[in-house]
């Protein structure tokens, strides 16, 4: 039977969700700490949930700058002495600093790291992960084959809100100002209106929650070991209803009944729900905006509250003991199914006078547990004949020992920790960095392009499998080219992926770009050299390290890095960091354009504009995936000091939907041959930082 996970954002939701019948909680912390609790109310939540024999995850629901190492690996250590049973990594570098600092607890890769194919899997397996938790934009036949791998777990939602963008590959919010959904918030600016194309299409990116709860049989017999609520699922009552079916559900091996589910919709008051893509459902099924709620559901939720406060209904397995016996020591004892025990010896017992203390009597005293988090299977009593006991004993007695078993559950095991060790040095660059040219157009790569002789030029591989002459001037200049790979691929993707870069070893290109570690393998079996593309989200020197043991040849630092954020990492490889251009607001899943069109027209260039006057270009990426990118562009042309003291390998000059004479002209700025400057330009999230 799978794992049964519920979001815990507060205490009140931790009761809920644990006498709902949840197997585990996992509970969000930030920069600033845990979400919803005090440092008490946090140490208080862990032993509740221990005490009942519910499990404790810590997610740390953000990237971790280099300054923020120490306070992560204090995160780690914190949570492990509390007894917290394993740690969410969002970040490729908290894996390591998590399994430096607590190497006893295990690390689950959180759905940001985007696994979504086997060579994901085995990545993370590498780096020691024990879980997945895979993202949303997986259908059921691909779950089921990453299921039949055995050398990981699976975590699987099954609630939640549901975003058009992929899970760590959207900046819409932090580049519009809000707050950064790598750094555990977001501002929801995709729920807008946006225009797309020169047409209102109202909310194009706006879409229901997701419910999928029906989809549980066939996720249990798949294999797949934890089945998960949402952070988005926040109201106790809510996160009570839905566990309490859930737990229903997976102890009788079926999906919800007609009544459960509308159980489930009446603490929504009639929400739309959507299963999303596990189902296969297009773009306009999912659509929708968040609404229900009111009096009726407030109503509903009141009656949920009151089946979780102040009541025991997740309770412990145990057995009681008793030895009554003539001229010895009163003696109890109790033990629950995890093998803990507790002893307790009282008065001898005395002669009995009149009524006389017997195995029933006691037997029936002991089973009574009350409100306490122990259910009683059996009594195993040994009393004497002709004997009572003083009054009021038998009763201290059980109190005695369900306070020391209470105490022995809620004790954290002893588990190493230890300091992390500081990330690896590298060989900084002096100097100006290189300059790298990245083209999404064949007409881009002009001749007078070339003949800037840029020290890299980056093209995606689908580009260069259909337009490899145009990389005639670059190739016949000496200039080295890169074959960059989409940033998602699933499994029915990797065939074609590894034919562009067949199609592309053949042009004479030896490396490519990489947003996965997953997808270095792919290279590999090319015969071609990976560097780290910016879908990785290098945020610290820790991930650095990954990305050097991984065999990447460089990395691009995170954009939503501050200028001195990136000169505080040791590079222990070369790094380079996008210095022009429209940065990626997001990838979607599904296409944007064909729903708005109501037909295939990706390949032709699209822009969404949204309420305050903004025009971010819309551009087909690995199929039909849109990537949405940024109305302004950065510009760093102007900031050479400052970019040589970050100490980066290279600058990228990333082109999207520029003219080729803009690419001429924004290329000749940074080469210090004009003082060319685009309108609207930003300095991007490099001052501000997120």
């Amino acid at each position: 039977m799978p794992e049964l996970l519920a979001s815990a954002p507060s205490a009140e939701a931790v009761v809920a969700a644990v006498q709902a019948g949840a197997d585990a909680i996992y509970i969000r912390f930030t920069g600033s700490g845990a979400r919803g609790f005090t440092e008490a109310g946090l140490r208080s939540a862990v032993r509740y949930c221990r005490v009942r024999g519910c499990r404790v995850y810590a997610e740390l629901d953000t990237l971790v700058a280099d300054r923020e190492a120490g306070a992560a690996a204090e995160l780690a250590r914190r949570v492990c002495a509390m007894g917290a049973h394993a740690l969410i990594a969002q970040d490729l570098g908290f894996i390591r600093i998590a399994r430096a600092a607590a190497p006893d607890m295990p690390v689950f890769a959180g759905e940001r790291l985007g696994v979504h194919n086997a060579a994901g899997l085995e990545a993370m397996r590498q780096l020691g992960v024990s879980r997945v938790f895979l993202p949303r934009e997986l259908a059921l036949d691909e779950i089921a084959a990453l299921a039949a791998r055995p050398q990981m777990e699976l975590a699987v939602c099954l609630q939640d809100e549901l975003c058009a963008a992929i899970a760590g590959q959207c900046a819409l919010s932090a580049l519009g100002g809000g707050p950064c959904a790598d750094r555990g918030g977001c501002g929801g600016e995709c729920r807008g209106q946006f225009s797309l194309g020169g047409r209102m299409d109202d909310h194009p990116l706006s879409l229901s929650d997701m419910r999928c709860v029906e989809q549980l049989p066939r996720l249990a017999a798949m294999g797949v070991e934890c089945v998960y609520l949402g952070r988005g699922v926040e109201r106790p009552e809510q996160i009570a209803r839905l566990t309490t079916v859930l737990r229903r559900c997976i102890a009788e091996g079926r999906g919800p009944a007609q009544n459960e589910l509308e159980g489930l919709d009446a603490v929504y008051g009639g929400r739309r729900f959507t299963e999303g893509y596990i189902s296969g459902a297009e773009l306009g099924e999912m659509l929708g905006r968040r609404d229900g709620g009111g009096r009726e559901a407030e109503r509903a939720m009141a009656a949920v509250r009151r089946g979780y406060a102040n009541s025991e209904v997740r309770r412990v397995h145990v057995d009681f003991y008793a030895i009554i016996q003539r001229g010895k020591a009163l003696r109890l004892a109790v033990q629950d199914t995890d093998g803990n025990r507790a002893l307790w010896n009282g008065p001898a017992p005395l002669p009995a006078r009149q009524a006389q203390v017997t195995e029933a009597e006691v037997d029936a005293f002991l089973r009574k547990t009350g409100r306490t988090p122990y259910i009683c299977d059996r009594v195993h009593a040994l009393v004497g004949e002709g004997l009572a006991l003083p009054q009021g004993v038998m009763a201290e007695g059980k109190r005695a020992l369900i306070r020391s078993l209470t105490e022995k559950r809620e004790k954290a095991p002893q588990r190493r920790t230890s300091r992390i060790p500081p990330p690896a040095e590298g060989a900084r660059r002096q100097g100006s960095p290189a300059l790298i040219f990245e083209t999404l157009s064949a007409e881009q790569l002009t001749e007078e392009l070339a003949e800037l002789r840029p020290d890299y030029l980056y093209v995606p591989a689908e580009l260069i499998a259909a337009e490899g002459g145009r990389l005639e001037p670059f190739i016949r200049r000496g200039v080295p080219i890169a074959a960059v790979l989409p940033r998602v691929i699933h499994d029915r993707e990797l065939a074609g992926a590894a034919a562009l870069l067949k199609s592309a070893r053949a042009l004479g290109v030896n490396e490519a770009l990489v947003s996965n570690l997953g997808h270095v393998a792919l290279c590999r079996l090319a015969g071609m050299e990976a560097r780290g593309d910016f879908g990785l989200n290098i945020f610290n020197s820790y991930a650095l390290e990954l990305a050097r043991d991984a065999m990447l040849r460089s990395a691009t630092a995170s954009f939503e890095l501050r200028l001195e954020q990136i000169a505080e990492m040791t590079m222990p490889l070369d790094v380079e960091l996008i210095a022009y251009g429209r940065l990626p607001a997001m990838l979607t899943e599904r296409c944007i354009i064909k729903q708005s069109a109501q037909r295939c027209v990706c390949s032709t260039p699209c822009r969404l504009s949204d309420e305050r006057g903004g025009v971010m270009p819309v551009l087909r990426e690995g199929g039909c995936r849109n990537a949405v990118y940024s109305a302004n562009k950065v510009f760093l042309a102007d900031r050479a000091e400052e970019l040589g003291r970050a100490g980066v390998w290279a600058l990228r000059l990333l082109f999207t939907n520029e003219s080729p004479r803009e690419c001429v002209e924004v290329a000749k700025a940074f080469l210090g041959e004009s003082r060319y400057r685009p309108n609207g330009s930003t300095r991007g999230l490099y001052v501000r930082g997120v």
